[in-house]
């Protein structure tokens, strides 16, 4: 057998094999990265059910104003009672309290404390979350987005001394959201692409990418609002799902804060790897390889052993 024949004979028995074991080798990559994808994404409503739940506890211990709106002692109080029990309530806690105020029943400021409160008297009759308050007998809010300063919870409750009675009144709270901020950025530290909360807008509350921080109040990706926009329309409390916008595949979740319309979301390149699988399903492949390529050939030296052999 001359060389020529040999390298052909070697080429023809590593095709033989090689040909099978890459069309293999094809879908047990694509396998891969469909277990891949589905870690991730089970990863991901994992991530954001236990960040909603934190968020919730989070907002019932500290940006609950219920002791004082739903308190007769409160409302019973004189004017100056109330404005130091309020102080007291700023000094307690700086960091998520900045400003009380005493609405009447118009919605028109008629006390207001707070080291960052104005003097000037505010009218929020005609702001929704003053309307919603007042119509529905519950507490409302809305969030605040300021240039230079954490995003704000303006929550406005009636201030009635039993459950079902008349409002006295409204007691309005600004509080700042740092806290929400910072729960963002320490839990996003482990996703694999975005984490962060939008209130019921639609907008950025905060993100672990700092997007909100950059450009404050602006809306969460597309992405994010389909994947809630489907869960709202399902009656869901969370959702996850693979999605394509745009020509780019993508992975989200999404779930509710209960208690309110806010949702913490995760959205990740659906491209990307999220684990090592990967390059050791590359690893296998290449081995794989190369020992198609040298059992080639010892089958070509065997080949000529055995045929001179026979000879």
């Amino acid at each position: 057998m001359n060389h020529n024949n040999g390298y052909k004979f070697m080429a023809a028995t590593a095709f033989m094999f090689l040909l099978p074991f890459l069309i293999l080798a094809r879908h047990f990559i694509g396998g891969n990265r469909e277990l891949e994808k589905k870690d991730a994404l089970a990863s991901m409503e994992l991530r954001t059910r236990t960040v909603a739940n934190i968020a919730a506890d989070l907002l019932t211990l500290n940006y609950n104003i219920s002791g004082f709106s739903e308190s007769a002692e409160f409302i019973g109080s004189s004017r100056e009672a109330r404005k130091k029990k309020l102080d007291s309530r700023i000094k307690e806690n700086p960091s998520i309290y900045s400003e009380f105020s005493i609405l009447d029943a118009s919605g028109k400021e008629t006390l207001k404390t707070g080291p960052a409160a104005s003097k000037d008297l505010k009218d929020y009759s005609k702001t929704e979350f003053f309307k919603e308050a007042a119509s529905g007998g519950e507490a409302s809010g809305a969030v605040e987005y300021g240039e230079y300063t954490p995003p704000a919870l303006v929550l406005v409750a009636p201030l009635v001394r039993s459950r079902g009675a008349k409002a006295e009144g409204f007691l309005l709270a600004r509080m700042s959201l740092a806290y929400i901020g910072e729960i963002a950025r320490l839990l996003g530290r482990n996703s694999s692409g975005d984490l962060g909360f939008i209130d019921a807008g639609g907008q950025l509350i905060s993100d672990s990418l700092g997007r909100s921080i950059i450009s404050p109040g602006i809306k969460a990706p597309e992405e994010v609002l389909r994947a809630v926009d489907a869960a709202v329309y399902k009656g869901m409390t969370d959702l996850k799902s693979e999605g394509a916008l745009k020509g780019r595949r993508y992975l989200v979740s999404v779930a509710n804060i209960s208690g309110t319309r806010w949702w913490v979301f995760e959205v990740a390149d659906a491209s990307q790897s999220f684990r090592s699988g990967g390059f050791w399903a590359a690893r296998v492949i290449l081995i794989g390889v190369l020992l198609i390529l040298i059992f080639s050939f010892i089958t070509y030296k065997l080949a000529l052993l055995w045929l001179k052999a026979a000879e």
